[in-house]
């Protein structure tokens, strides 16, 4: 309503880290990796930023409570923003998305950590993914982490050569 201050003004944004973590099989196809909580649908992992930790610490510290996978944060793929549909107060919360190559010989592995309610973890094709993974800022994501990809493999192919 125009004139009237919104209940979200007066809150802080939340902020979170998200994963779009990835690794190449044996044949260097790329895969990527899916959590899905109970009750949820397939997506990526995220989480929120503690005041003390940067971006980097927070995504690594969430990627392995949630599938016990490590690696090395690379560039940032998308940020998004979008209202928590919580039964409290609704807040702002804004996510940035970030590369992860994956330690080689990890296993991906629901989440242990206490109130993670991770149900399952898939190492996944792009194709696959994007059937699986129900909501469209999530198949984005995962669409321009694709984009990046894939270029950075160009690069290096005429670098190469």
């Amino acid at each position: 309503m125009a004139g009237k201050p919104s209940l979200l003004s007066h809150q802080q944004p939340i902020y979170a880290v998200g994963a779009v973590a990835y690794r190449y099989d044996a044949r260097r196809r790329l895969q990527i990796l899916l959590i899905k909580k109970r009750n949820g649908y397939w997506t990526l992992p995220k989480g929120k930023v503690h005041p003390v930790e940067d971006d980097a610490s927070a995504l690594l510290r969430e990627l392995y409570e949630e599938t016990g996978v490590t690696g090395v944060v690379e560039e940032e793929v998308a940020q998004v923003q979008y209202i928590t549909p919580r039964r409290r107060l609704p807040r702002r919360k804004i996510v940035t998305y970030y590369l992860v190559r994956a330690a080689p010989h990890d296993v991906a592995v629901p989440g242990t950590h206490s109130g993670e309610i991770i149900e399952q973890v898939r190492w996944i094709s792009l194709r696959r993914a994007l059937q699986r993974v129900k909501r469209k800022r999530i198949r984005d994501i995962i669409a321009c982490a694709e984009a990046l990809l894939r270029r950075r493999d160009q690069q290096s192919a005429k670098g190469s050569q």
